[in-house]
């Protein structure tokens, strides 16, 4: 296993879309002014509430049919399988965008319910776009090339696995609950095909 690295960044140095709020916000109708107004509001209101913060590390992975082992985690996963081919080696990554976003959500959720909708959907798109920036620029893979727990049949119970691998409760303050939710909610954890391989 590689070095535990530990990254932030500067939710003002990434674009997250309004098409992608109002995706994740469940409105469908893009092309209300009122609607584009309150994203961008409340989105201008969440920036000052992130901290975007990762930690990673790299490890070597062994194949046996389906059978995936990373040392400290053997998975029994066909579409992990599948999405890492043949490669060697693998970054394991966590990343939030901290409490600040999920304080904000749930102060709107008495104050303003519609407003609270749209923050959850401002938290969602930045948490995605903070990882597509750390799929393109540090692991140097397409945007969206990763793989979570819970995907495809891998399961959610090695969340807890990356989390200790990662020391992410004391890197990033990322935590998970007994009913293995992430805490911050706006939180990912994943997989990514080395680019050295």
């Amino acid at each position: 296993m590689s070095d535990i690295k530990v990254i932030t960044a500067d939710i003002n140095n990434l674009c997250v879309p309004c098409k992608d709020i109002m995706l994740y916000s469940g409105c469908r109708n893009s092309t209300d002014e009122k609607l584009t107004a309150l994203c961008k509001e409340c989105l201008e209101e969440l920036r000052e509430a992130l901290t975007l913060r990762a930690v990673y590390t790299e490890v070597s992975v062994n194949y046996d049919g389906d059978s995936v082992d990373f040392g400290f985690y053997k998975a029994e996963s066909k579409s992990l399988s599948k999405f890492l081919g043949d490669c060697s080696k693998v970054y394991f990554f966590a990343a939030t965008i901290g409490i600040g976003a999920d304080m904000l959500i749930s102060r709107y959720s008495t104050l303003s319910p519609s407003k609270a909708v749209i923050t959850d959907g401002c938290a969602t798109a930045a948490i995605e776009c903070f990882c597509d920036y750390l799929c393109s620029e540090v692991f140097g893979v397409p945007e969206q090339e990763r793989f979570s727990p819970g995907y495809g049949d891998l399961p959610l119970s090695m969340q807890p696995e990356i989390l200790a691998l990662l020391s992410s409760h004391i890197n990033i303050g990322l935590s998970m609950t007994d009913s293995m939710l992430l805490t911050p909610t706006k939180s990912v954890t994943a997989i990514v095909k080395s680019r050295k391989d």
